[in-house]
């Protein structure tokens, strides 16, 4: 599993996708659960790119900074092709360095988005990778999107 991680997020994807359908529900509740995947709220949102779960405390819309209108409108899509993984309880907020995950910058300054877009008591954001949630921002995987399922 600890390959997978490193991997872009379109094959990550892939392989979160073949698991949700191939595995029963009691195993993949063991399996998050071995991975400090957080609970989820039961509650839906609209994000722009048609994705429908909440992400801990990110808002839709989000917040017009600079020349973004909304800094939350990338995350989620419906197919879950980037931006899929919903990571909240983030602690290392200020981390802009990403030392693990290939397919994405090595700069990934992220600070600035996640302070503005959700709350102090649970920062939360949307990354493209396990990987990103975990390592650079010490954060916790509340949940993985699967194509229909963000």
């Amino acid at each position: 599993m600890r390959r997978a991680l490193a991997l872009p997020c379109a094959l990550a994807l892939l392989q979160h996708a073949h698991a949700a359908v191939h595995a029963p529900a009691a195993v993949l509740g063991v399996e998050a659960a071995s991975f400090g995947v957080a609970a989820s709220s039961d509650s839906f949102v609209d994000w722009p790119r048609g994705g429908r779960k909440r992400c801990g405390t990110l808002r839709s819309p989000g917040v017009s900074y600079g020349w973004r209108r909304d800094e939350t409108d990338h995350c989620f899509p419906a197919d879950a092709a980037d931006h899929f993984v919903c990571c909240v309880d983030i602690q290392a907020v200020g981390n802009s360095l990403n030392t693990d995950d290939p397919s994405v910058a090595r700069h990934n300054p992220l600070e600035g988005p996640i302070t503005r877009n959700s709350d102090a008591s649970s920062y939360s954001w949307c990354v493209c990778s396990v990987s990103i949630c975990t390592k650079q921002l010490n954060g916790t995987v509340a949940w993985v999107g699967v194509p229909g399922d963000t």
